[in-house]
């Protein structure tokens, strides 16, 4: 069959079978490709060399609008498109709408050499880009090319995701407590400014709770550390079901938690709350200790430019009101040797 893209062999003489890789372990027969192209003689004549050269040819289309549709239910791993098509959407148009709708590498076919045409095909991103007539091995090789430039971008946007993943997981680590799994200093501080800001702005009222777990030397001195830690991480517990998920709730620290909140008039119902929570878990049967904490609270001024540091401060103050009021309490009771439930 006579070649109107001037084809050939190989330069060694032998055509590619269908076991032939293409680089990286793939086999030419593994790669489809989609063929784009008016002209009925050229376009047989391009799937019969596809094909000798070992490709598989996962379908023909005429006009760009169909080829937009084929590729998106066919999903081939390279197009091989006419630039002229006539109909709607010429070559170019629809090689951008299919790289919309996902990436898929593209070699452009033309007859056209004029700058305009060029500069038009390249704001699509393709991989390739022939000039009838051409020979066979200019479309091998540029088929190879394409295929192998593809995997590599590919190779380098899941390693681009991965370290993006990698460095989100680490910023998440970083403002997270390890002990308790809520919210650490640097992460309070980071939420609470951001969520400051939305409250000046929209009005909204906002109250700051500052905790202290009462009798935590207590408990580490007389049953250990490992009873002091559990003492921590029920603390935590309670705080997540007194407040809302959209609520900031953090551990600052050893036996301080903090956390900034949306409240109605003033802090009275979360405070409440916070001791219907641990009446709950103090009732448990059995508790080698009584888990107890002081509160401290100060709703939010959105008309001043007070500081979280400001805000935690003034709460800090009427904590120690409360813990002043409750001295004396002994938080460490009969215990009989079992750690309480998690």
């Amino acid at each position: 069959m006579t070649d109107p893209y001037g084809s050939r062999p190989a330069p060694d003489g032998h055509n590619r079978d269908a076991n032939d890789g293409t680089g990286a372990g793939v086999a030419a027969s593994d790669i489809s490709i989609l063929v784009v192209e008016d002209e009925g003689i050229v376009a047989q004549d391009l799937l019969e060399t596809i094909t000798r050269l070992g490709y598989r040819v996962a379908g023909v289309a005429s006009e760009g609008v169909q080829a937009v549709c084929m590729a998106e239910e066919l999903r081939p791993r390279l197009i091989i498109m006419d630039v002229g098509l006539r109909g709607e959407i010429d070559g170019i148009q629809a090689a951008q709408m299919i790289q919309e709708r996902g990436h898929v590498p593209v070699i452009f076919l033309t007859g056209h050499r004029d700058v305009e045409t060029l500069e038009r095909a390249v704001r699509t991103g393709p991989l390739g880009y022939l000039v009838k007539p051409f020979q066979e091995v200019e479309l091998r090789c540029s088929i190879e090319v394409a295929i192998h430039k593809h995997r590599a971008e590919i190779a380098t946007r899941e390693r681009e995701e991965a370290l993006r993943r990698n460095a989100d997981l680490l910023t998440s680590l970083s403002l997270v407590d390890e002990l308790t799994r809520l919210r650490n200093r640097r992460g309070f501080f980071e939420l609470a400014g951001q969520a400051l800001k939305v409250a000046r702005r929209e009005r909204h009222v906002l109250g700051l709770f500052f905790v202290d777990l009462n009798g935590l030397k207590q408990i580490n001195d007389t049953l250990g550390h490992l009873i002091g830690d559990q003492a921590l991480r029920e603390t935590a517990d309670v705080l997540r079901r007194t407040f809302r998920e959209a609520d900031i709730v953090a551990r600052l620290g050893g036996d301080e938690f903090v956390a900034l909140a949306h409240v109605q008039q003033d802090t009275s119902v979360l405070r409440e709350r916070l001791r219907g929570e641990l009446s709950l878990i103090n009732a448990v049967p059995g508790r080698p200790y009584t888990l107890d904490v002081s509160i401290g609270t100060t709703l939010v001024d959105v008309t001043s430019d007070e500081s979280i540091e400001d805000l935690i401060a003034r709460a800090d103050a009427d904590m120690y009101e409360e813990k002043r009021a409750s001295s004396g309490v002994r938080y460490v009771g009969d215990w009989d040797g079992s750690l309480p439930k998690r």
